[in-house]
């Protein structure tokens, strides 16, 4: 019962997603109630066709009762067509609307919300989860009234029938009932673990697509689908349990039904035999004992599947009720960026927040708004942390990062973000045309802004050989151009957000020296008033910056000139004998 109480508890969560669609679903079941009332009409028919018109030899009343019963059987069929159709239109269209509700939740979180969900888990919740919430939303739809109006109504007619007979039912059906409580009790636990192990086929299955390249190179093909199998294989052991338990409810179900009807048979042919019922109320009594039977299956089967759904219930729930790190509740309405100046002001910052290391320590930094600065630090140093602090990829643990002379919480995050543009080490573009990777940062942008764009990241060239030029089309993941191609289209994106700060996180590694020397000069040129960090392993990428920082531990150790540096700093003086002078050697 704890994963029905779950459903219960978590699906209030879910329902600002049934939207316009409650009328559909008040409407089904409407239409639902008219058709089991209906259907519940019809033996009562046929039991005067069968005690009064034929036992009395009256034709005519028989064909009249006959046609009465066609006429409320089409009704029937109408009021059924109808209720199923609204209840699906219902389920899918809550369905639809879950899943936007659940993409913008996340849409609105952090790195931290990110990484402690996971794209594999949260793929499974936007998919599979949600299918079966659909499901159960439209069995309780179409098919919770229908047994509940049927339970109620056939009582009620068969103990005006015969009150003796209706015993019967206090007898079996509690024991029914008993006999599928225990078997889903025993199932639900297998199918809320088979939830858990989705997630990590999911994960199995992403790793391997979005690392092809390596599997390949690496002849690790046959290890890739052994770690596959196993984990299908751990899939398949527990839904087969589960499914295990279930199979046993439709025999079950058969054998009590069985029972009532022999039960009801031979003492209903006692009350027959003495008088009390004739012959066409017995077997209308029957028909509805069927169908009360039926009922309490029906609704055995709408909380089974509740409970199957649980799991999923819960966790779309908790997208959706999950508060983001990223608070904007400081966000000042029309704040925007004056300029891109730059201060960090005794920062202190840990990924883990109830972990004890910290990432950045004691940072204290002021940049002037249309300088070009460079990051050097060894693997490890923290510097794409330091710089993700500014955009609000994730915040500081403690101390103030401002941004144009305010602190950066004050901004909405469209707004911070639109003005701080960061190309990550790791560059992404997406399926379609060059052009629209280009305006992927902004949508209005002309096509002489995005030459232009194209020019300053050395990417105009390159682009006009390609066949199509700017509208050659890329493949998933930007297949079809190399890797220092995609860097310099990525440049040449985030330049078109028109930024007052640009941030360069390694994002020239794959670029030779000659081809990102003319990206930094084109950009002081032609950008001279935005503020300009390059992050980089290469001393070449500091030529025209106005001050370099040298970062180790989490902690800056030195900010200056090259000269300044070489004379101070030793990190500094060693990577550049080692990089500059082992070069000229």
């Amino acid at each position: 019962m704890d994963s029905l109480k779950d459903f219960i508890v978590n699906f209030k969560y879910l329902m600002p997603a049934l939207g316009k669609y409650k009328k559909a679903a008040q409407k089904s079941m409407l239409f639902t109630t008219i058709e089991t009332i209906l259907e519940l009409i019809v033996p009562s028919i046929m039991a005067i066709i069968i005690d009064k018109a034929i036992a009395e030899k009256d034709l005519g009343l028989t064909v009249k009762l006959s046609l009465l019963m066609i006429f409320i059987s089409l009704l029937c069929m109408y009021a059924g067509a109808s209720a199923t159709r609204l209840a699906a239109t219902t389920s899918t269209g809550f369905g639809s609307n879950l899943r936007k509700i659940s993409f913008n939740k996340i849409q609105e979180y952090g790195f931290r919300d990110l990484e402690y969900y996971g794209s594999p888990s949260l793929i499974t919740r936007l998919t599979s989860d949600i299918q079966q919430i659909i499901f159960s939303v439209f069995m309780g739809t179409r098919f919770i009234i229908k047994t509940l109006v049927m339970a109620i109504v056939a009582v009620t007619l068969s103990v005006k029938i015969s009150r003796n007979l209706s015993l019967i039912f206090l007898v079996l059906i509690p024991l029914l009932v008993l006999g599928i409580f225990a078997l889903t009790t025993r199932a639900i636990p297998t199918f809320r673990q088979f939830r858990k192990e989705f997630d990590n086929l999911n994960q199995v299955v992403q790793e391997n697509l979005a690392n092809i390249r390596v599997v390949k190179a690496f002849v690790r093909n046959d290890y890739e689908i052994k770690k596959f199998d196993r984990q299908n294989q751990t899939m398949f052991k527990i839904i087969d349990k589960g499914a295990g338990f279930m199979s046993f409810i439709t025999p079950i179900s058969n054998l009590f039904m069985f029972l009532s009807i022999i039960s009801i048979i031979y003492f209903g042919g006692k009350e027959i035999i003495g008088g009390l019922i004739g012959v066409g109320e017995l077997m209308s009594f029957v028909t509805y004992a069927m169908m009360l039977l039926g009922a309490f299956i029906g609704i055995s089967m709408v909380m089974m599947q509740m409970m199957m759904s649980s799991p999923g219930v819960v966790r779309v729930a908790e997208i959706i009720k999950h508060i983001p790190e990223m608070d904007e509740s400081l966000a000042q309405e029309g704040q925007e960026v004056e300029d891109g100046s730059i201060d960090f002001d005794n920062v202190f910052f840990k990924y883990d927040k109830s972990g004890e290391n910290f990432a950045l320590s004691g940072v204290n930094l002021h940049i002037k708004s249309g300088e070009t600065i460079g990051i050097l630090g060894p693997t490890g140093s923290s510097k794409s942390t330091l710089v993700q602090l500014i955009p609000r990829l994730y915040d500081a643990s403690s101390g103030r990062v401002k941004v144009g002379g305010r602190d950066v919480k004050t901004y909405s995050l469209e707004e911070l973000r639109a003005k701080v543009n960061i190309v990550l080490q790791k560059n992404t573009l997406f399926s379609g045309t060059i052009a629209e990777n280009l305006r992927w940062g902004n949508n209005e942008a002309s096509d002489e802004e995005v030459i232009e764009a194209a020019k300053i990241a050395a990417a105009d060239d390159f682009i006009n050989q390609r066949d199509g030029g700017y509208n050659s089309v890329l493949g998933q993941g930007g297949v079809g151009v190399s890797g220092g191609q995609k860097q310099r289209l990525c440049i040449a994106r985030s330049l078109l957000t028109k930024p007052k700060i640009l941030i360069l996180d390694n994002s020239t590694s794959a670029v030779d020296t000659k081809t990102e020397a003319s990206i930094t000069a084109s950009l002081k040129k032609y950008h001279p008033d935005m503020t300009k960090i390059i992050i980089s392993q290469r001393m070449s990428s500091f030529k025209d910056c106005d001050r370099i920082i040298v970062m180790d531990e989490g902690r800056i150790e030195g900010i200056g000139s090259h000269q300044e540096l070489y004379a101070t700093n030793e990190i500094y003086r060693k990577t550049y004998d080692i990089q500059e002078k082992g070069a000229d050697e």
